[in-house]
């Protein structure tokens, strides 16, 4: 629910559609002409013009029909975007003709309705753009060709609770949770079903399925397996990586007595490896983890959010202080941040990096590497004080 304005394509913009050439006026024109041209000689027989300018007519409106038959295709034809046109006029579709093509459309991806929000003409491409939502429980926005009905793109989703979960999901998940390592019992506590179309380079539509427990969530993408994390037994962490842990927090800040081990979750995805993150405390001050490659132990992300609490006695606005961290000096942010990932990764962030201080997101620097190595992200809060380090991946940077 994040991203509702999907990255629209020119070619989907101009749909498969194009402007019938042969219309009832061209066949009156057609008409005209033909009467025209055999009027003025006077033939021995009236019959047989007249009979062959019928024949013409009907062959160049069976002509036209059959053009246009060939552009349009069936009414009432599924297009590539999964929606069912009409079988009306294209060209007088009204709002709420695309209001039902719409709502055909979500319940067809989705399974169920989502309630009307609101419908945008846009004047300037001939498209229209609707909205769906139910807090907190589903959305869907759409764009549509206002005078076909055939979708541009739409990005929907929606929450399910685990009595209307696909079971065959369930099932395919507790299987390759066990395939991964998970011990748990995937009590299923509910799903989530992504669809998207327009986006991808083909302009398939991409479906995705979250299965959730408490413990435990797996993604499904097209069907197939694509992500999932699973809560992992202290017993089962061993003392170095423990002590790797307190060690990476200890370059953020000093020890403390909330460095306790809380909980510990695996992370792994198809095709780009697994990880194991650590978490401190009660996550009341903010999450404090360290996240390492599961296979060689390599520190990915060290964090603690509670260094980037702000005081409840600031009477600063939002806005000045995204101004304050936006001002702060590149080569003393540098510096500091070099004294911490020098130590973490093994680097050299002065000579081997480059800053790149991200005006979008005050507070956030990344470090570009000039020898191809995977760019940094730090964070840092009012006072300069480096709060996280991320090396950057697919896994985090979807």
């Amino acid at each position: 629910m994040d991203e509702r304005e999907p990255k629209w394509y020119e070619q989907a913009r101009k749909g498969p559609f194009q402007e019938a050439k042969f219309t009832d006026s061209s066949a009156e024109q057609v008409m005209r002409r033909l009467r025209s041209q055999a009027e003025p000689v006077r033939p021995r027989s009236r019959r047989m013009p007249r009979l062959a300018v019928m024949a013409a007519v009907i062959l160049l409106l069976l002509a036209g029909a059959g053009t246009l038959y060939l552009k349009l295709g069936p009414s009432g034809a599924e297009t590539p975007a999964g929606v069912t046109l009409p079988v009306e006029d294209k060209a007088e579709l009204t709002d709420e003709a695309l209001k039902k093509i719409a709502e055909q459309l979500i319940l067809k991806q989705l399974g169920r309705e989502i309630p009307f929000e609101k419908l945008e003409h846009e004047q300037r491409t001939g498209r229209v753009q609707l909205v769906y939502s139910e807090y907190s429980k589903a959305y869907a926005m759409l764009r549509l060709n206002a005078e076909t009905g055939e979708a541009d793109a739409y990005t929907m989703n929606a929450a399910f609770g685990p009595e209307a979960t696909d079971s065959k999901f369930v099932s395919d998940a507790r299987e390759k949770l066990r395939e991964l390592g998970y011990k748990g019992e995937f009590s299923v506590t509910g799903s989530t079903r992504y669809v998207d179309y327009g986006r991808s380079p083909d302009h398939s539509v991409q479906v995705q399925n979250v299965i959730t427990a408490a413990d435990a969530a797996i993604n499904f993408a097209n069907g197939a397996y694509e992500r999932a994390y699973f809560e992992v037994e202290q017993n089962e962490v061993s003392e170095e990586l423990r002590q790797a842990g307190l060690e990476a927090l200890g370059m953020l800040r000093s020890s403390s007595l909330e460095d306790q081990l809380t909980r510990v979750i695996r992370t792994t995805e198809e095709g780009a490896g697994d990880e194991i993150s650590l978490y401190y405390g009660d996550g009341r001050s903010g999450d404090t983890f360290v996240t390492f490659d599961y296979a060689t132990s390599a520190v990915l992300d060290v964090a603690d959010y509670a260094l980037n609490l702000v005081d409840l006695g600031d009477s600063r606005t939002d806005e000045e202080r995204d101004e304050q961290l936006l001002s702060m000096d590149n080569a003393i942010l540098q510096s500091t941040a070099a004294v911490i990932a020098d130590k973490l990764y093994g680097i050299n962030l002065k000579e081997d990096y480059m800053l790149d201080k991200n005006g979008p997101r005050p507070g956030v620097i990344t470090f570009e590497s000039r020898n191809g190595a995977p760019a940094i992200e730090a964070t840092y809060n009012l006072d300069g004080v480096m709060y996280s380090f991320s090396i950057k991946r697919a896994s985090n940077t979807l």
